[in-house]
């Protein structure tokens, strides 16, 4: 079941040009994600039971789909981390978020670079 879907005006990037190894610029990110995400008004209450996460990334003209294991090394942990930083989740741990899973569309070119989010309820944890 879906609970929560938004598009972002935020571009997903792939960490082609490598992972810095200081926490200096993927914290700076963060901050900056949740800057976007306070001034679009999307801080809430988090999600009281366990959810999945489906992370499309909207390509812009002349972006090309990335190989499926390049949105394992992006930025995608910085905007995750935000989203808890406003109160998505209780925290990104597997108890709150079971699962996120990657697409890509180029069918919404005129609206990308961009990223869509959805929550969906996950199953209950077994205790």
């Amino acid at each position: 079941m879906e609970l929560l879907r938004v598009k972002l005006p935020i571009e997903l990037t792939n960490g082609n040009n490598g992972r810095t190894s200081t926490w200096y610029l993927p914290a700076k990110r963060r901050r900056e994600y949740e800057s976007i995400l306070r001034y679009l008004k999307l801080a809430r209450v988090p999600f009281k039971n366990t959810v999945s996460v489906t992370v499309i990334r909207i390509l812009g003209n002349k972006q090309h789909f990335w190989d499926s294991s390049s949105f394992g090394r992006g930025n995608y942990k910085e905007l995750e981390d935000a989203l808890v930083a406003v109160g998505w989740f209780v925290d990104d741990s597997v108890k709150w978020i079971e699962e996120t899973r990657f697409r890509q569309d180029g069918s919404r070119r005129s609206q990308g670079p961009a990223v869509e989010i959805i929550v969906e309820l996950g199953t209950p944890p077994k205790e």
